[in-house]
């Protein structure tokens, strides 16, 4: 937010980004009976980024999918063109998140009241810091949740160079 981070953008494929993210969780959940589907769309998908920080909202968003949906062994990851985008979609179907709190988790320090139930640890960091790392690709964030059906966080970026 001080825009001291320095982002180092170069045309990637999002597959790459998001194979390479999701193999690092391999290790957490082994054993676990837990996993997460890779669903792309036919087609390369390129964007202009940063990949150490995509990696870290990606990343962010993933986690959050795991620790939210405890009851559900299954986290998918898709991706592919929208129109003059990509879209990289996070769904579970865990906790989900009440209307009036969907705006709000995108602030910093906002803790939900599933965190609390869930006795879920962080420090309510997460996703402002992926609004913010989105923002710096020229994307947007979204979130589609209902309480006990489970939640969908789109990232939507602009395709290749049109960033």
């Amino acid at each position: 937010e001080a825009g001291v981070r320095q982002y180092r953008f170069e045309e990637m494929d999002a597959a790459s980004l998001v194979e390479r993210v999701v193999a690092e969780f391999a290790p957490q959940i082994a054993g676990s009976g837990r996993h997460i589907e890779l669903e792309a769309a036919p087609g390369v998908c390129p964007i202009d980024a940063d990949p150490e920080a995509l990696s870290v909202a990606l990343r962010n968003l993933v986690d959050n999918a795991l620790k939210y949906s405890p009851g559900c062994p299954t986290v998918w990851v898709q991706w592919g063109a929208e129109n003059s985008h990509v879209a990289i979609r996070v769904r579970d179907r865990g906790v989900g998140i009440p209307a009036f709190e969907r705006r709000a988790i995108f602030r910093k320090f906002f803790r939900g009241r599933a965190a609390a139930t869930a006795n879920v640890k962080g420090s309510g960091v997460g996703l402002a810091m992926v609004r913010h790392i989105v923002a710096a690709h020229g994307g947007e964030i979204s979130v589609v949740s209902e309480p006990g059906e489970g939640s969908t966080f789109t990232i939507l970026l602009p395709a290749g160079e049109e960033r």
